[in-house]
């Protein structure tokens, strides 16, 4: 059987290198507090910072890092005084609102070749700022391809002045192979320093296990095959995204956005800028809506995505996780979560009996409450 973490009971994801000199957090105001530490040094005696690449989509993971990212940073008294998607980025009113503060790119996980779009528009901001203090909050890092690995060296590599957070261990080795002309250093996942409000559920509203489950290039193993179905059981199989009125409001939220992409030059405009940055706001609130909702409303989760880990950590819910197809939610695992929380690690088919066990326990003991 493949090694699980079961809230200190069972072993631990592997850790290696790096890491063994870096305790893993023992709590998360302890996390919390590194990741300040960390952020405080970069940006120095600033108080003012632009904070580039507004997840514009629907995926609760991407704007629970967005709001932890702007947790972190309203916490160390900084004003984010820029704040854009990548397609209404406007060097204009960047100069104008922020001229001399660093610019902060958006963490995640998609630093690399997975996902070129992002990856360029990172590289399109350290050839326009070279002599501006570039920060790329906290990443997993995967390269594919050896020459764009490569290319990516000579773009960030450059800039003096470009530091590259990466999220786990992991990528802090990938990028010291494959990127060895770029600052990196390592940071813990943004998205951890979002505290969510408190709030309940309706006990007769509650499903009782919770299947979040990937459907894009980056499914590994999969998670429905740990959650067998069990008669009488109110199961719910889902993944990040608004339907119903919430659907509704997101594509009249993005109306500020869609405007500006179909006249651009409204994304350079002062006079316009409140109307984005409003709009922002309320995508997001939408998609942290969501996600809290699906989740109060439920006892188990079982997940495939690593911010519904990380959520369900947040929410102290008893959880199921088995890693994407790159190692990514193991990696934050060993370097950040592994100690946190009630869950349990699962990678193969001979942990589906161990992952039944482990559901049917939780959901007993929250009957027997």
């Amino acid at each position: 059987m493949a090694e699980f973490r079961d809230h200190g009971k069972a072993g631990a994801v592997n850790r290696s290198g790096d890491e063994e000199t870096a305790a893993r957090p023992q709590s998360l105001e302890q996390l919390r507090e590194e990741t300040r530490s960390v952020l405080e040094a970069l940006i120095g005696p600033h108080r003012d910072v632009a904070l580039l690449d507004f997840p514009n989509h629907q995926n609760v993971g991407d704007t629970m890092i967005w709001r932890g990212e702007l947790d972190h940073l309203a916490s160390l008294g900084l004003r984010v005084r820029y704040r854009t998607d990548i397609q209404r980025f406007s060097r204009e009113l960047l100069d104008r609102l922020v001229p001399d503060g660093p610019i902060l790119l958006h963490g995640g996980g998609n630093f690399g070749d997975l996902w070129p779009e992002f990856q360029r528009f990172r590289e399109r901001i350290v050839s326009l700022y070279p002599n501006r203090r570039v920060i790329q909050l906290p990443q997993s890092i995967e390269f594919r391809d050896p020459a764009a690995a490569a290319g990516a060296n000579a773009v960030f590599g450059q800039h003096d002045d470009f530091h590259l957070l990466v999220r786990d261990w992991q990528s802090h080795a990938r990028a010291r192979a494959t990127l060895p002309d770029v600052q990196v250093q390592f940071c813990h996942d943004a998205a951890l320093g979002w505290q969510p409000a408190s709030g309940g559920v309706r006990k007769d509203g509650t499903t009782d296990v919770l299947v979040l489950a990937r459907r894009d290039h980056e499914r590994g193993v999969g998670i429905s095959r740990f959650v067998p179905t069990r008669p009488g059981r109110r199961d719910r199989t889902a993944d990040w995204g608004l339907r119903g009125v919430d659907g509704l409001l997101w594509r009249l939220a993005r109306i500020p956005l869609g405007l500006a992409r179909a006249a651009p030059v409204l994304a350079s405009l002062p006079a316009y800028y409140p109307a984005m940055s409003l709009a922002y706001r309320a995508l997001a609130g939408l998609n942290l809506r969501d996600g809290l909702r699906l989740f109060r409303g439920s006892r188990v989760i079982a997940t495939d995505r690593l911010h519904a880990h990380v959520l369900a950590l947040l929410l102290r819910k008893p959880h199921v996780v088995a890693d994407n197809n790159y190692g990514k939610i193991a990696g934050v695992m060993n370097a950040s979560t592994g100690d946190l929380g009630d869950f349990l690690f699962v990678s193969s088919d001979d942990d589906v009996e161990a992952a039944t066990t482990w559901i049917d326990e939780r959901l007993q003991r929250d009957e027997a409450r």
